[in-house]
């Protein structure tokens, strides 16, 4: 039972690419791999198939979580409140002057992103006079 597992776990940290992780997906895949060898659930000779797969999916969510340090993994809720997952809307308008190739566009698009990006007056001047 425990070759099966093992060959098991190495299949899967092998065969699962996970995108959303930080760490490129070699080292992420045998960090996995080592990571689970060591877990208790996941040695449990009674549990069910589904709860070997639920675990095994919690462990993937939960490294891909660790590797951004357990902040929300898109980089506008990052800047400011570390807490929330709550994030401004990328607009139509937005999208426009980010994409339009006009050099001034893209300016005035940063602008209104730092706005939204950083709440906190004194980032967001040092941000808008970077692009200034």
């Amino acid at each position: 039972m425990d070759e099966f597992r093992f060959a098991l776990l190495k299949h899967l940290a092998g065969s699962i690419v996970v995108k959303n992780h930080r760490i490129r997906y070699q080292k992420e895949q045998y960090d996995r791999f080592v990571f689970t060898q060591g877990d208790s659930i996941l040695k449990k000779q009674n549990a069910t198939l589904k709860e070997f797969a639920e675990h095994y999916a919690f462990i993937i969510e939960s490294l891909a979580d660790a590797s951004y340090h357990g902040k929300c993994r898109k980089i506008e809720a990052n800047y400011d409140n570390y807490e929330t997952d709550n994030l401004k809307p990328f607009n139509a308008t937005l999208f426009y002057y980010m994409f339009s190739g006009n050099a001034y566009s893209k300016t005035w698009a940063q602008w209104i992103l730092s706005t939204i990006r950083y709440p906190n007056e004194k980032v967001r001047k040092a941000y808008m006079s970077f692009y200034a």
